[in-house]
């Protein structure tokens, strides 16, 4: 099976009339993006003057070119030099090896001279002496910042993401450049819609090519940005439409490969956006285009070296209904390892370490009779066995649990015999941090770390192994993967090398955290003064150093620097004024920072606790209800929704948020109590009842919901009289009344027997063994209720003596009625008697006028009679 980034160009260009169409796709195919980019035709839209002046001007010129009205075959030029503009930085920043294009398209095409003028024009090395980004690519990183976004690191060749940009999304009327939102909807891109001229529609892959340079740009970014997820949500549709299962497009042989590309690459757009719901169908249709079926189940295998018996292990089991798999695809697995390998550095600080470890990478399956076994999977096979590890991540809860279910999926893919590049390098790096939680693999996790992150700069493989399903998985580019190994060094204590790691790539902010934790802050301080004597007006620098000094200033510079485009300084705004308590300036920087990109959970959900402090309850409502919807499982959000539905006394729909919240906060037991209480207000009594008794297994019995026990048991008694069956022991009840007896029962014999139980849990037990009709246990209830009021100094506080007079008198009419109905002695006579004797004479000199008083009076002398009655009926 041939993969289906080559696939996508064949049928991208096949139906071109054009022969340089055809030596183009050979090109491409081949990895030679220069010569595609320096050839004839692409000068006219790479130099579309002859003189031009600064970068912005170069790229104004370009994207007026892009958007005047052209024919097909100009349409047809315009697609290619994008995408080999776009495979170029895809090369720089992702796959490797190292290229040696200009860092300008403009000089593609100018005289060796002129070349070697541009490259010294490049800003001369800061103090630290790593300064090497030239003005022009500075500017492109500017560009490519969406919605105040920041672009993560050092990226290398920005300005031929920004061509290919330009060059695809010029004619569809996107643009991304000082977009403003509304604070009511997720954002939008300049235009409500994709326009698509009649030569565009002639082009179907024009949509998925935008698509995928569009996610690049988002993988650049430090944060969600709203106008490419709302243009993004535009393209894919179209992208399915055309190349999905249902197209009408004669792609031949490719179609099915095509298709499974397709639905793989928008689950993945869905997971970067954290849309797990939406993803799981486009997985299960990637399967389904390839007849591949899979299923988590059990086999016998090993997991460490020395170990001899097999054991039960976690497996992923695919069946397949097409007889091709593509197993022919792909390179050895253990030449693609050494490969990776190269003729690295080892730094100073690894030497020693060792990638060798007892335990195995992945479970080596045996058979019963010892046999090794495996099935060979193909490259989109393996490929969507790493999508649905990351609808495992993206879909359940950051528990120990997740990267045990992620780990079938990822160790099928590390056992196969052939892989491609970037596929086995992504199964690798979700193994690595899985790894790393564990003791006996942390050190192989780090030098596999160091591995990855060095694999794009080594010679081999070769470019045009290396692109192989490069769309299909979601691996970090060099920055956030160099900035990912930066950290786990500083987890491990090696400040240095991390230091080492985040000032080759420019990660000012990651490098001034190791000076805090140093407790060198004048060191910080002059690093970041040291660089903005570079770049002054640089707007994340001056947010880096208000951090430091805690001084407002730096923010309200950074953002007259950004022009009011810098999220990060209205956030910094934000956050420093919540230090302060002032809430209503907090409030208003969130504001201002939402409406540059509503794409950020964290703060709506700010937003919503200062409109909290302020009292704007339904804006808090607002907020609150965004961050739940971009954050699913933020259970501290539903929380919050819940609580002021509460307050506004809308018990049903804080029913339904309290709902998910214990799905993510399951060890919290407020949200459990807030749960059970929604419940019993909206008559979920079953849940009431389990909400109870989680209650008590998370504070170990200390914390006893005793309103929510009482409405409960109010519920019990009303649903058994309106059946009539109230105090009868085996009546024919209702499904829902059996299941609500149940549940209540077990949580009223759990609290009775914790640590914190009260008199008023066992009176509700006692009332409970009442309408079951157990007098008997009713009776035993009632007289531990009355043994733990006995110090409560009932005698002289007049609410203390109302509850004891209630249960004597409960405990005394449930004696009586034992008698009477056959199942009492005259012993329970005369316990009640003389249990009323003793009450009503501590209680004679400060209660003797109360009503309850006087009842316990009459009852007394109910029961005095009764004795002497059944004294003369037994006589």
């Amino acid at each position: 099976m041939v993969d289906p980034e080559a696939q996508l160009l064949n049928a991208t260009f096949s139906t071109s009339t054009h022969t340089s169409t055809d030596d183009f796709v050979i090109e491409l195919v081949a990895g030679d993006f220069a010569a595609v980019l320096s050839s004839s035709i692409s000068q006219r839209w790479l130099q579309p003057k002859d003189e031009h002046g600064s970068v912005p001007e170069y790229f104004h010129a370009i994207a007026e070119l892009a958007r005047q009205h052209q024919s097909l075959a100009e349409s047809w030029q315009q697609l290619q030099i994008a995408v080999a503009a776009f495979l170029t930085f895809t090369q720089a920043n992702l796959t490797g090896p190292p290229t040696t294009v200009p860092e300008s398209p403009a000089m593609l095409y100018a005289q060796p001279e002129a070349a070697e003028d541009a490259d010294g024009m490049r800003t001369p090395g800061s103090a630290l002496g790593r300064d090497a980004a030239s003005e022009g690519d500075r500017w492109a990183a500017q560009q490519l910042s969406v919605d105040g976004e920041e672009v993560v690191g050092k990226v290398h060749l920005p300005q031929y993401l920004l061509l290919s940009r330009i060059l695809l999304t010029a004619p569809l009327d996107l643009s991304f450049s000082r977009e403003r939102h509304s604070d009511d909807g997720d954002g939008e891109a300049t235009t409500s819609s994709i326009n698509a001229s009649e030569q565009l529609s002639e082009l179907p892959s024009w949509s998925w090519w935008t698509a995928r340079v569009l996610l690049m740009n988002q993988r650049l970014l430090a944060r969600s940005a709203a106008s490419l997820r709302s243009a993004l949500t535009m393209l894919m549709p179209q992208v399915l439409k055309r190349f999905g299962s249902s197209s009408v497009l004669d792609l031949g042989e490719s179609k099915a490969a095509l298709a499974a590309a397709a639905e793989l690459e928008a689950a993945l757009v869905e997971h970067v956006y954290s849309s797990p719901q939406t993803a799981l169908g486009h997985l299960q249709a990637a399967g389904d285009a390839l007849g591949m079926h899979t299923i988590v189940e059990g086999a016998m295998g090993v997991r460490t070296v020395h170990q001899v018996d097999p054991k039960a292990q976690l497996i992923v089991s695919t069946s397949h209904s097409h007889d091709e798999n593509g197993y022919t695809s792909g390179e050895d697995s253990s030449q693609l390892d050494s490969m990776s390998l190269g003729s690295q550095v080892e730094s100073s600080e690894l030497k020693g370490l060792t990638t060798e470890s007892d335990v195995l990478s992945a479970p080596k399956l045996v058979d019963g009779s010892g046999r090794v076994v495996e099935r060979p999977l193909g490259g989109l096979e393996q490929a969507v066995l790493l999508g649905w590890a990351q609808q495992v991540k993206k879909g359940t809860s950051a528990d120990e649990l997740q990267a045990w279910q992620m780990a079938p999926y990822v160790e099928a893919i590390l056992r196969q015999p052939r892989s491609h590049p970037l596929i086995r390098a992504a199964a690798k790096l979700l193994q690595t941090r899985h790894e790393r939680t564990r003791t006996r693999t942390l050190e192989r996790s780090l030098m596999q770390l160091q591995q990855l992150a060095e694999a794009p700069s080594q010679p081999l493989p070769p470019i045009t192994t290396r692109f192989r399903h490069a769309f299909g998985v979601l691996f970090p580019l060099r920055p956030s993967l160099r900035k990912e190994l930066g950290e786990q060094l500083l987890s491990t204590g090696l400040v240095g090398a991390a230091m080492g790691v985040f000032e080759e790539e420019e990660l000012w902010d990651s490098l001034i955290i190791c000076y805090r934790l140093l407790q060198k802050l004048p060191q910080a301080q002059e690093l970041v003064q040291a660089r903005l004597q570079v770049t002054p007006e640089d707007a994340s620098l001056l947010c880096a150093l208000g951090d430091i000094t805690l001084e407002d200033k730096h923010y309200h510079q950074a953002w007259a620097a950004s022009k009011g485009r810098s999220t990060r300084a209205q956030r910094s705004l934000a956050r420093s004024a919540q230090r302060q308590q002032h809430w209503d300036q907090a409030e208003g920087h969130w504001e201002k920072a939402l409406g540059l990109n509503p794409l950020f959970p964290q703060g709506w959900f700010a937003l919503g606790y200062c409109c909290l402090k302020t009292k704007n309850q339904q804006r808090a409502l607002q907020a609150f209800t965004r961050c739940a919807q971009q954050e699913p499982d933020n259970g501290e959000a539903w929380n919050n929704i819940a609580a002021i539905h509460l307050r506004l006394q809308h018990a049903p729909q804080a029913f339904s948020a309290l709902g998910e919240a214990v799905k993510y906060k399951r060890e919290s037991w407020q949200t459990w109590s807030n749960y059970g209480q929604a419940a019993a207000q909206t008559g979920n009594a079953i849940p009431a009842a389990r909400a109870v008794q989680k209650v008590l297994e998370l504070t170990q019995g200390q914390q006893i919901e005793k309103e929510i026990l009482a409405v409960l048991v109010q519920q019990m008694q009303e649903g058994r009289q309106k059946e009539g069956m109230d105090g009868q022991d085996k009546p024919s009840l209702e499904h829902g009344q059996q299941q609500l007896e149940h549940a209540l029962g077990a949580a009223l014999k759990q609290a009775s027997a914790a640590a914190g139980s009260s008199p008023v849990v066992w009176g509700l037990l006692a009332q409970y063994y009442r309408s079951l009709g157990c007098q008997i246990s009713a009776k035993e209830a009632l007289l531990k209720q009355i043994r733990g009021l006995q110090g409560t100094g009932w005698q002289k506080d007049a609410p203390a003596f109302h509850t004891h007079a209630k249960a004597s008198l409960q405990l005394c009419q449930l004696h009586v009625e034992l008698v009477q109905t056959g199942q009492g002695t005259a012993r329970d006579l005369a316990s009640a008697r003389m249990h009323l004797r003793t009450t009503l004479k501590q209680a004679a000199e400060l209660q003797s006028e109360d009503g309850l008083f006087e009842e316990m009076q009459g009852l007394l002398a109910e029961i005095e009679k009764l004795e002497a009655v059944h004294k003369h009926d037994t006589s």
